[in-house]
């Protein structure tokens, strides 16, 4: 792959800079970066408007988690697009992006579209079954079923072992399993 213009920048300040909360050179980041991903986004999601969603959603997750990414396993532009990547396929998977192709097509009101935030709720049964869970079980549903992070960065981000990780979502299912059985 060939190099891309960081406007005289070097990916090592670049990440540097970003961890220093620098605001700026994310701009920089993105007009560096956004055509490529944007690219590999369509590819997945098929629709423009979406597309530039995820993408907005790709740079969001790179501001805030740029804390673990490790630059002797991958360049910056990989792991973004590894993030993108992620992103375009939970959109097609899922339907949070569904407003926007709505109101696309006539089919919903502008104000439709409005990114929601999405936490673990449901009703007071579901709430009941949720508290039940330890507050990690609880982090851990959050990190990789709300916000999508893998198990290697969910496990990161809680600073526990994957394995632990595994076990303690293990758990948490098989008690979300019996509790929706009663």
């Amino acid at each position: 792959m060939s190099e891309i213009d960081l406007q005289g920048e070097s990916e090592q300040s670049i990440v540097a800079a970003l961890r220093q909360g620098r605001q700026e050179v994310l701009g920089k980041l993105y007009d560096a970066y956004a055509p490529v991903m944007l690219g590999v986004i369509k590819r997945i999601v098929g629709d423009g408007d979406v597309a530039e969603e995820v993408l907005k959603d790709t740079f969001v997750a790179i501001w805030s988690r740029i804390g673990v990414y490790n630059s002797s396993k991958e360049r910056l532009l990989s792991w973004g697009l590894s993030i993108a990547r992620g992103l375009a396929l939970q959109a097609v998977k899922t339907d949070r992006y569904a407003a926007i192709l709505r109101a696309k097509n006539g089919q919903a009101k502008p104000e439709d579209v409005s990114n929601k935030n999405v936490t673990l709720q449901g009703s007071a049964k579901e709430k009941q079954v949720l508290d039940s869970l330890t507050p990690l079980a609880r982090q851990a549903l959050e990190l990789l079923y709300l916000k999508g992070r893998t198990c290697a960065e969910a496990a990161a981000e809680l600073n526990i072992p994957v394995e632990q990780l595994r076990e303690t979502l293990k758990m948490a299912f098989n008690k979300l399993k019996a509790e929706k059985s009663e």
